[in-house]
């Protein structure tokens, strides 16, 4: 009996091994290391849980653990128990790896208008999208999970704090401003650069929404840009921002990528891509 999982073999663990087939093997509260992110990483595809991923396993990891095998579903209990513990044993990491096998063998989403590859059904040159160490793709090559595949094309097309990965389709890469939360990457141009109403297909993908620290003056910088039938495509890893995205439009597509390995980001659970028009 071996582990079979991607996330839990690419590369081997011996800890993770030895915790399939070995009692005193067992993984618990307090544990640190590789095997500890990969843990982490299947409770957030698995779970309602948004753990960081960081290999340690502290209060909230534990937490995660006991839920997930107290799960109706599930109910991994040892002899004697009536609800599940905290540690990571024999039975807990085959199921987690039953699971997460099942997950990276689902036929990504379709979606007409984004990518649930992260090579995209778009046709090009992969080895020529920019190398990075921000989220990287195949090759270190930045990745096109939850990008545009059918722009519009009818004005600008501009990608909220990317990193190139749009640019095959004539994207430009902007960023709202310079303060407060933004992601890590190259240096982009302000979108105050930018007309007003030109936009004709934006893309935001991991990038909090918001201008000067501001999600009320993300959202309206989002809107100064658009041009009318604008769509916007947006990635949600942080659920608070999904009432912010339903507000700027009509919803025209949601689809949940669940079954890339690694996740996209740390910390990462579903990744819902909600597709706008504006008015």
């Amino acid at each position: 009996m071996a582990l079979q999982s991607k996330l839990f073999t690419a590369p081997h663990d011996a800890k993770l091994e030895a915790c399939l087939v070995s009692d005193p093997a067992h993984i618990a509260p307090g544990s640190q290391g590789d095997h500890v992110k990969s843990i982490q990483i299947a409770l957030n595809q698995l779970s309602v849980v948004f753990l960081k991923i960081d290999g340690f396993f502290g209060p909230k990891t534990a937490a995660a653990v006991k839920d997930y095998k107290n799960a109706p579903s599930r109910r991994i209990l040892g002899a004697g128990q009536t609800s599940a513990d905290d540690i990571v044993g024999r039975g807990t990491i085959k199921s987690l790896d039953d699971e997460m096998t099942a997950l990276e063998n689902t036929p990504p989403a379709p979606s007409r208008l984004v990518s649930t590859t992260a090579l995209s059904p778009i046709p090009h040159n992969h080895a020529n999208c920019p190398a990075t160490n921000i989220l990287p793709g195949s090759q270190g090559r930045s990745h096109h999970f939850g990008t545009p595949i059918n722009p519009q094309g009818f004005g600008r097309k501009i990608n909220l704090g990317g990193e190139g990965e749009t640019a095959y389709l004539g994207f430009e890469d902007f960023m709202p401003n310079r303060f407060g939360i933004e992601p890590k990457g190259p240096l982009r141009p302000l979108t105050s650069t930018l007309p007003s109403h030109r936009a004709s297909d934006i893309c935001l993908r991991f990038a909090p929404i918001l201008k000067d620290g501001d999600e009320n003056k993300g959202r309206d910088e989002i809107i100064r840009i658009a041009a009318p039938g604008c769509r916007l495509t947006f990635c949600g890893l942080d659920d608070r921002f999904i009432a912010t995205m339903l507000s700027l439009g009509a919803l025209i597509e949601t689809v949940a990528i669940k079954n890339f390995v690694p996740p996209v980001a740390p910390g990462d659970k579903d990744v819902l891509t909600f597709v706008l028009v504006r008015p």
